[in-house]
């Protein structure tokens, strides 16, 4: 029996992701640990106990216990030969120290394939980078008609504008070139191109500036200037949800960030704040669309969108080129009647209220898509299919976790 630890105690929604992996694997026939970073003692005590047997791998959500050391300057996993498979729910960018000082076996999975295309670009290191999308959560019990559901369009995410200004780090050290200027240079080229990602902008405007380094020193300044990314993404969030809000459509917000933006007290906008994850996918049981913008993923998913499909409701999402190859109608126009869910571009989002109105006022088309929606997530976007998808592609593969267990057989 193949023996796996999991790591929790910093984000509900991580958390929620960790259990779910827990459980599939243990369905599997795997032996489960978790390590609960909140209780460090007794976790530690029951690492020891449960490190008496062989360990497959450690499995944890943003660099979570990816850097622990029992001993200085030494790595736990790589003292163990216990693989760490850290799965990025954000981008790679936001964890520049601990990516840089990953262990020797480390795999590093990403929500986006730019995202793992950026670890092996800027971490060669890391001896695994991969892609591993997103996985939605089902709840229990049956699922309303959409024309039971009172709640016509719910948006849970916030405004990361506020928060954005309180992670630009001390950048007085950059005197070779006007950071201000790169920055902004940056931001005004990714509101212009939506499609282009971040570290891409950044690097043009550098470029721009006269300023060519090599990739360990630009991985350090676009890790610096990543808070570009948090205002444009609050840009189209912002857009996106008031120009449904001042068209008079009903929605119910969750998330923080949004108390001060104009049009909050419309009486057609419902906002409860910042909600526990759990909270918000039983919502999603009552809603007839689910609302989804990306956090700047261009090649990736967001567990929004599945949680949304697999709680019976319409996803609406922006797209990214991935979501486009995934689901159907969007890149052969002959099959539109099709449609799984429903795209839409951030440059066209002010035709979104129309389109919102259109599928608002026709339950029984809303229904179709719902309907196929559930059945394509069900089939392909569960943590269930992600558990599978790590045991067949990393644990089930002998020579690669022979090779990061340093030589070991598990």
């Amino acid at each position: 029996m193949k023996r796996i630890i999991f790591f929790t105690g910093v984000y509900d929604t991580l958390d929620l992701f960790a259990y779910e992996l827990k459980r599939e694997f243990e369905a599997m026939e795997f032996e489960t640990m978790i390590f609960d970073v909140n209780c460090m003692g007794e976790s530690l005590g029951r690492l020891s106990r449960f490190m008496e047997k062989p360990v497959a791998a450690a499995i944890t959500f943003n660099n979570l216990g990816f850097n622990m050391e029992l001993h200085p300057g030494k790595n736990l996993w790589e003292e163990l030969k216990i693989p760490c498979i850290n799965i990025l729910m954000d981008h790679p960018f936001c964890y520049h120290a601990a990516l840089a000082a990953a262990p020797k076996n480390a795999v590093v999975l990403c929500t986006d394939r730019n995202h793992m295309n950026y670890i092996r670009r800027f971490y060669p290191s890391i001896p695994v980078a991969g892609y591993l999308p997103h996985g939605g959560v089902e709840t229990d019990g049956p699922k309303k008609p959409i024309k039971e559901r009172s709640i016509d369009v719910l948006y849970a995410g916030g405004l990361s504008k506020s928060f954005a200004e309180k992670t630009i780090p001390d950048l007085s050290g950059y005197t070779d070139f006007d950071v201000k200027k790169v920055c902004e240079k940056a931001y005004h080229t990714l509101i212009k191109d939506s499609s282009k990602t971040t570290e891409a902008a950044l690097e043009e405007a550098l470029l721009s500036e006269g300023i060519c380094c090599e990739d360990s020193r630009l991985a350090k300044i676009i890790a610096d200037l990543h808070f570009v990314d948090l205002y444009a993404v609050s840009y189209f969030r912002e857009q996106t949800i008031r120009i449904l809000a001042e068209s008079g459509i009903r929605i119910a917000l969750y998330g923080a960030g949004w108390e001060n933006c104009s049009w909050i007290h419309l009486p057609n906008v419902y906002y409860g704040g910042r909600a526990p994850v759990e909270e918000i996918v039983e919502k999603m049981r009552d809603a007839k669309i689910v609302l989804s913008t990306m956090t700047w993923f261009k090649d990736g998913t967001h567990d929004r969108v599945f949680n949304g499909m697999l709680q019976g409701a319409v996803a609406v999402s922006d797209t990214s080129v991935y979501m486009k190859e995934e689901f159907s109608g969007f890149t052969e126009p002959d099959r539109a009647d099709e449609r799984e869910l429903v795209l839409f571009e951030l440059p066209e989002i002010s035709s979104l209220p129309e389109q919102i109105k259109k599928l608002l006022g026709d339950d029984a088309l809303l229904q179709e898509i719902a309907d196929r929606g559930y059945e394509k997530a069900k089939k392909f976007h569960t943590w269930h299919i992600r558990a599978v998808e790590l045991k067949t592609d990393i644990l089930d593969d002998g020579e690669l976790m022979k090779y990061l267990h340093g030589g070991g057989v598990v």
